[in-house]
């Protein structure tokens, strides 16, 4: 039993993961790549970012200064707000924005005016930094132009093939400049794994409430995933339907009111009613499945207690075949493999 218990602790974690990744999966992919990084370098630097261009593509006088003011400002800018801090490769990636910035003010000449501020500004790490800036411009036009193949993917394969373009363009330092990206992660799926586990664990909780909980969790840890759960409903209800707490409630009900409650639940994560049609049809399959597992149980143990070790195998053929028909030989083949089917712990809603 606690094997079990065990076991449940185990997949409730992993299951949580994948929800999170899943749901994460939903959104925009272009949120990989370094966007966050380039906003706060701006917000940092205290730059105007109102245009400074007219649609001509020249400089506009009446809202930029003078050229040379401009990158005397911006390197006096730069050295002060990131001078102690600029080996960090993740900083030096996040100046990609201020490349940005000066294109806009300066169309036709920027890229060598932001290489001039560059060499000016950070003299010792202007060649890492404009190698880093190149490289991450090819990222970015890469996750742009492949967008749509890299939302078709799984999560996991989706992921493996961003970190890979990442490693490809900067080898082992891609961790270095995704770092808050990871630790952000990793941070988000911890409190993840403790709200599960507090829901797993909760008593006295309605079933409403605890959805409520789940919804606002997943709210809070990542921006846009609630309407993202119509896509992952199903991901969310496995998870649900797994809490111990859920399944002590459902199995307090009469049958008809649990499926109710079920129904409810899905209708709230996004279903169709032609999906939950669809889904009720399954659970009550599933029930008639577990009630003549168990009914197979407990005459099976009766079987063992009453006959001689020597008549048992042919018994045990007969008494497969009178509760499973054609599965008989499957469900023979699982218990000489140790495996026992209606052993494990039922979770109303799931199997």
């Amino acid at each position: 039993m606690k094997k079990w218990k065990l076991f449940i602790v185990v997949a409730l974690v992993a299951a949580a993961t994948v929800l999170y990744l899943e749901i994460s999966n939903s959104l925009d992919v272009s949120n990989s790549t370094l966007s966050s990084p380039e906003e706060t370098t701006i917000d940092a630097l205290g730059l105007d970012q109102a245009n400074t261009v007219n649609t001509s593509g020249e400089m506009n006088p009446a809202l930029a200064s003078s050229a040379d003011t401009f990158d005397s400002e911006l390197i006096a800018k730069l050295k002060s707000t990131y001078g102690a801090r600029i080996q960090a490769l993740n900083i030096q990636a996040g100046l990609i924005t201020v490349k940005k910035y000066v294109l806009k003010y300066d169309p036709l000449e920027g890229v060598e005016r932001f290489s001039r501020i560059i060499h000016a500004a950070f003299p010792d790490y202007a060649i890492s930094i404009l190698s880093i800036i190149k490289r991450l411009e090819i990222y970015n036009n890469w996750i742009v132009e492949n967008q749509t193949m890299l939302t078709e993917l799984s999560t996991q394969v989706q992921q493996g093939t961003i970190w890979e373009k990442r490693r490809e363009l900067f080898g082992a330092d891609a961790e270095i400049i995704w770092s808050e990206e990871l630790a952000e992660l990793s941070q988000k799926q911890t409190k993840m794994h403790d709200i599960f586990s507090q829901l797993d664990q909760s008593k006295g909780m309605s079933i409403d409430e605890t959805l409520y909980q789940l919804r606002t969790a997943i709210s809070e840890n990542h921006e846009g995933s609630i309407q993202a759960l119509s896509s992952n409903g199903g991901k969310v209800a496995q998870i649900f339907f797994n809490l111990d707490s859920v399944q002590q409630t459902l199995k307090s009900l009469p049958p008809e009111e649990r499926q109710l409650e079920i129904n409810k639940v899905r209708r709230e994560l996004g279903y169709s009613e032609e999906q939950i049609s669809k889904q009720q049809d399954k659970d009550e399959k599933r029930n008639e499945q577990w009630d003549n597992g168990y009914l197979y149980m407990s005459a099976r143990s009766t079987l063992i207690e009453t006959t001689s070790e020597a008549d048992l195998p042919e018994a045990l053929n007969v008494l497969r075949e009178k509760y499973f028909q054609q599965d008989a030989v499957t469900i023979q083949k699982e218990e000489e493999s140790e495996f026992w089917r209606f052993k494990r712990p039922r979770k109303i809603g799931n199997n």
